[in-house]
C-alpha cells in the first residue's frame, strides 16, 4: 500500500487542480454527462475555470464545516497525486464524497489508502454517519475499490444520460456503524 497524507491545499496550490480539471485523461470518468457547469466540457469532461472561479470555490469549500477537500500527497516524493473531499446538506449527516487521481498516478496504489484516510476524517473528525457516493456499475475499478474500502452497493438507482444514451448509476453506502466494525477487525 502506498504511504500517503491528506492536506487540504493552499490558495496557491490551487493550479494542481486546476491542471487535473483540464486534463481529458484525468477528467475521462466525467465525459458525456448532461452537467450545467460553467467551464465543464462535454466531450472531454473537463472542466475550466479561472484563477478568479478557483479563489471562489476555494473560499466556499475551506470555510464550511459541511464540506472537505484534501490533496493525496505521496509521501516519499512530497507530491500531490489527486484529491479527496466530502460535502453534505445542511439538514443530512450524509456526506457524498469523490476521489480524483491525477492520469498519471492511476493503477499506483493511492486511491485505496486515501479512501481510509478520508473515512478517518469524516467518522472521527467530522459529525458524518453516512458516506455515499453514485457510479455506474460498468466503471469496474470504481465497484471494486470501493467494496474493497467497505462501502455496499444499494437498491437505490437513478437513470443518468451520457453522451444521450441512458444508463444507471448506483449509490454505494458506507455508515459510521459500518466503518468502526471494520476498524475493531483490522486492529484485531
Amino acid at each position: 500500500m502506498k504511504s500517503i497524507y491528506l492536506k487540504t491545499p493552499e490558495v496557491e496550490e490551487l493550479y494542481y487542480r486546476q491542471k487535473w480539471m483540464m486534463d481529458p485523461e484525468t477528467m475521462s470518468y466525467n465525459a458525456g454527462y448532461d452537467m450545467e457547469m460553467e467551464g465543464y466540457d462535454k466531450v472531454s469532461g473537463t472542466i475550466c475555470k479561472t484563477d478568479e472561479q478557483m479563489q471562489e470555490w476555494y473560499k466556499k469549500w475551506t470555510k464550511s464545516h459541511n464540506r472537505y477537500i484534501a490533496y493525496i500527497y505521496d509521501a516519499e516524493m512530497k507530491i500531490p497525486v489527486g484529491e479527496v473531499y466530502f460535502q453534505n446538506d445542511e439538514n443530512s449527516r450524509e456526506y457524498e464524497i469523490g476521489i480524483v487521481i491525477a492520469s498519471q498516478y492511476r493503477g499506483k496504489g493511492y486511491a485505496y489508502p486515501a479512501l481510509l484516510s478520508l473515512q478517518k476524517v469524516a467518522f472521527e473528525e467530522n459529525e458524518a454517519e453516512i458516506l455515499s457516493d453514485w457510479f455506474p456499475e460498468d466503471r469496474f475499478e470504481a465497484v471494486k475499490l470501493f467494496r474493497k474500502v467497505g462501502f455496499l452497493p444499494t437498491d437505490i438507482r437513478r437513470k443518468e444520460l451520457v453522451f444521450g444514451q441512458e444508463k444507471e448509476a448506483v449509490k454505494y453506502l458506507l455508515t459510521k456503524e459500518q466503518y468502526e466494525q471494520r476498524k475493531m477487525k483490522q486492529e484485531i
